[in-house]
């Protein structure tokens, strides 16, 4: 896992919490022995600052960390399904076949390693948030993957088109009648 930064760590809470609410995200870390006061904080953001903190922005080895990075993965897998899986295995495939063994990336293979991070951040936007993808593909890569899209992520967004409207749009969109 790559090490994310205070700023990303904060976006990461920010999902969290926009996802879950802050009640439910707070209820969750005192059940998990993260927190010492039950006093609710009152936003987003004293929560991520303390949570960076306990966690060192999930190097540590800490009940933070691993109580974060259960309701992120709580989150992304109620938001995919079975054949919605199998098509990131596929993606996540063509990102590591632009990697070395030791998951460095491949000088020569910089632009297919672009093209295949644009397909997987696609892929999961439009499961979620363009957000809530780029995070995902941060927590999930290697430090020179999360390095490299860093470096090139108006490319790989570029790459990726973010849908007009989110997936909550889409299921309430009127359904059009056929004429007969």
């Amino acid at each position: 896992m790559a090490h994310i930064t205070a700023r990303e760590f904060d976006t990461f809470i920010r999902l969290l919490t926009e996802h879950y609410g802050l009640t439910f995200v707070h209820e969750r870390l005192l059940k998990a022995n993260v927190l010492v006061s039950r006093k609710r904080p009152s936003g987003w953001q004293p929560l991520a600052s303390q949570l960076y903190q306990l966690s060192a922005g999930l190097r540590r080895d800490h009940p933070a960390r691993y109580a974060v990075e259960l309701l992120w993965q709580d989150m992304i897998s109620s938001q995919t399904g079975e054949d919605q899986q199998e098509i990131l295995d596929t993606l996540a495939k063509r990102i590591n076949d632009c990697l070395t063994e030791k998951f460095a990336v491949i000088p020569e293979k910089q632009a297919d390693l672009v093209s295949a991070l644009g397909a997987y951040q696609r892929a999961i936007a439009a499961l979620s948030t363009a957000d809530a993808a780029y995070t995902e593909i941060l927590l999930r890569a290697s430090t020179d993957v999360a390095t490299f899209l860093r470096d090139h992520k108006e490319e790989v967004l570029a790459a990726a088109p973010v849908p007009a409207e989110t997936p909550a749009e889409r299921t309430n969109a009127p359904v059009q009648e056929e004429k007969e």
